[in-house]
């Protein structure tokens, strides 16, 4: 390994902790339903941009932390960003051949699911109705993914985070 090469995972760490803030920022009740869905934006880059250290595992635990923030039922989102992970893992090769406009529909797809997966199973416990505001993020989220990508993208090589 060359001396130049650095292993800075905390920068991965704080993306995903700056993406917590975004998501628990308080916004006006009009804003906050297009919310963007920052996390798992980040889980989608990591797992993409480095398979082989930030997999399922990472995911589970991002959404441990997740569920911990928003205090919801414990493993909904950790559920959720397993999902995330298993959708991009199993094609990551592709997505990072894929131009942007595919990747942001690509982004689409995956946040819609996990936007599914919870309001799913938050009807079942009975904690909300479904509707169909409910994937409003996703359309957000891929809105902001060519600038997310850049700039966690610009981190990581600024940072050597391999």
């Amino acid at each position: 390994m060359s001396a130049q090469v650095s292993n800075a995972h905390w920068v991965v760490w704080m993306s995903l902790l700056i993406a917590i803030v975004l998501s628990i920022v308080p916004l006006p009740m009009w804003l906050s339903v297009a919310r963007p869905a920052w996390v798992p934006l980040v889980v989608i880059y990591w797992t993409m941009a480095l398979p082989n250290r930030f997999g399922l595992f990472f995911a589970f635990i991002t959404g441990l932390i997740l569920d911990l923030f928003f205090s919801s039922l414990f493993g909904l989102n950790a559920m959720g960003m397993l999902l995330v992970s298993f959708i991009v893992l199993s094609s990551h090769r592709r997505l990072r051949m894929f131009p942007w406009w595919q990747q942001t529909f690509i982004v689409f797809i995956v946040i819609n699911c996990y936007q599914l997966l919870t309001m799913w199973i938050r009807s079942f416990v009975g904690l909300s109705d479904p509707t169909l505001w409910y994937l409003l993020p996703s359309v957000t989220s891929a809105i902001l993914w060519p600038w997310a990508f850049a700039a966690l993208g610009f981190l990581r090589r600024y940072f050597r985070v391999v």
